[in-house]
């Protein structure tokens, strides 16, 4: 399942940055609510110590892919002259 949910969540991206997003709608993106239903699953397991190998792995994946679309995102930002997120959490 681990190997399911991480190509999901880099699917998820790729697909769309292969739509060569404007700035503004790179800034705009949001993971699917499965995808952000999964990453708190595995926040809370870890948070209570039963998290297993694998779900350590495809957190730490998860949060990887996050950290790249933060910069991303920032880029987006200094192309419009923006310097400070627009939402909580990017």
């Amino acid at each position: 399942m681990a190997t399911e949910i991480i190509a999901q969540v880099e699917l998820e991206v790729a697909e769309f940055l292969a739509c060569q997003p404007s700035p503004g709608e790179i800034i705009a993106f949001r993971p699917s609510a499965a995808l952000v239903e999964r990453f708190d699953s595995l926040i809370e397991k870890e948070r209570a110590s039963s998290i297993t190998d694998d779900e350590l792995d495809e957190l730490e994946r998860y949060m990887h892919v996050e950290h790249m679309m933060r910069l991303i995102k920032a880029a987006a930002r200094r192309r419009l002259g923006q310097t400070t997120p627009q939402a909580a959490g990017e």
